[in-house]
């Protein structure tokens, strides 16, 4: 019985098939009238089959779903990049038949590549939109900003360009560098490679300010005024990202720092830079034009050490269950 159901397992997969002689199909059939242990065999086979049978179907409905989609996007895209040739034409031929230079035609040009980057730029393009998005978007108003200037013959090119930059990366690059290609290539840097990028932006942007105001006394207070602000920031952000404690723990140190460098921040930055200036005066009673900065930032000093407290003991007896 054993070795015949070693032979009916083997016949099995033809007999579900329906491939396999009348003589075979006829020695199964007989078999499990008799076996259950290869009628259960057989159902299993059957099911598999169904569920392999099912997910193959899907995996096509869902190709053709995205081709379908894909390529109504294109449609619409096209169709949208119609609609702005529209005001482009009309400017050129307006340009051309008042005889003017074609100067404020690029300036409308360059709107349109602008307004173009968020509209037609995601529809057009299958893979890697947001990288696409965000890259065609500001290079197109960096462009915008280039005609723009050199049609009104200004020098703040550089000055509004290194600005912008800087405000995109602060806003966007978190989310640019979760896309596909930079999340593989960037792997567990994803966090120091934002930081790294806003830094350095943020000094290209306070030396182009800078070099364009032209006013000595701006180098000497302006370091002054942004480095203990970066340090805070960079604190924070290794805090948080590597050091390995309770979350807890890490939240209330931070709310702490955060409140005690809000509170001393203007007092040390105004010693720092020679100007005399006391820590303000508490009077919780008293409210008026003389006493409401001070409150405030009393305020806010006690509170955050009171929440950080809060926030450090529970991260500690959280801790000390967890061991």
């Amino acid at each position: 019985m054993k070795l015949n159901c070693n032979v009916i397992k083997d016949l099995l997969p033809l007999y579900a098939d329906q491939i396999c002689s009348e003589e075979s199909r006829g020695l199964v059939e007989e078999h499990l009238a008799e076996c259950q242990d290869c009628t259960v065999l057989l159902r299993r086979m059957k099911n598999e089959e169904v569920e392999n049978s099912l997910e193959t179907e899907t995996v096509d409905v869902l190709h053709r779903q995205a081709a379908f989609f894909k390529r109504k996007s294109a449609v619409i895209g096209a169709a949208i990049a119609g609609v702005f040739m529209i005001p482009v034409l009309v400017c050129l031929i307006v340009n051309l038949a008042t005889g003017a230079a074609l100067d404020w035609f690029f300036i409308v040009l360059t709107s349109l590549l602008t307004a173009s980057s968020l509209s037609i730029v995601p529809l057009m393009i299958p893979d890697h939109k947001v990288l696409w998005t965000l890259g065609t978007f500001t290079a197109s108003l960096l462009l915008l900003f280039g005609v723009i200037c050199i049609y009104t013959h200004g020098t703040w090119f550089f000055l509004v360009s290194a600005t912008v930059l800087f405000g995109l990366s602060v806003c966007f690059l978190p989310f640019a560098v979760y896309a596909q290609p930079l999340k593989e290539m960037l792997g567990q840097y994803k966090g120091l490679t934002v930081m790294v990028v806003d830094t350095f932006l943020y000094f290209l942007m306070m030396f182009v300010i800078g070099a364009y105001v032209k006013v000595p006394v701006f180098w000497h207070l302006a370091p002054k005024i942004s480095f203990p602000c970066l340090i805070l920031v960079w604190f924070v952000f290794l805090l948080i990202r590597y050091v390995n404690c309770n979350g807890f723990l890490k939240a209330g140190i931070c709310t702490m720092l955060i409140g005690v460098y809000g509170f001393f921040a203007n007092y040390l930055v105004n010693r720092w830079i020679g100007v005399e200036r006391s820590i303000p005066a508490f009077h919780p009673f008293v409210w008026n034009v003389e006493t409401v900065d001070g409150n405030i930032r009393w305020l806010a000093l006690i509170g955050c050490c009171a929440a950080g407290i809060v926030l450090m003991v529970r991260g500690i007896v959280g801790g000390t269950r967890e061991k």
